[in-house]
């Protein structure tokens, strides 16, 4: 059975606040946590794979986001993972993932309104 965009909002904004989670750790966390990398890693590509597969309706609904940059990352996380840099990563969950989150939030809230 296929997810509603709903559903998949949901997954974004549940992914989003475990990463912001473990970003509260701190840099140095992240530096020497072994599991926190490719925990974050992990949650990223969950965002995209949910950004691949909400509809047109959502993704316009959103326009400050960039889907189509979200669903990169998730390729380059999943089939490229060689060439995944911590640097990128820590930069992503730690300056986008935010808004993001503040962006799903404002339209989970207008659906429910």
């Amino acid at each position: 059975m296929s997810r509603t965009d709903r559903e998949r909002l949901e997954d974004i904004l549940e992914a989003t606040t475990q990463i912001l989670a473990l970003t509260d750790r701190g840099r140095s966390a992240f530096d020497t946590d072994l599991a926190i990398q490719p925990a974050l890693e992990r949650l990223l590509e969950i965002i995209g794979e949910s950004a691949t597969r909400l509809s047109g309706e959502v993704m316009e609904a959103l326009p400050d986001v960039d889907w189509s940059r979200i669903r990169r990352l998730r390729i380059v996380l999943a089939h490229h993972y060689h060439r995944v840099d911590p640097e990128q990563v820590w930069t992503i969950a730690t300056s986008a993932v935010p808004s993001l989150l503040t962006q799903v939030q404002k339209r989970l809230s207008e659906e429910s309104g």
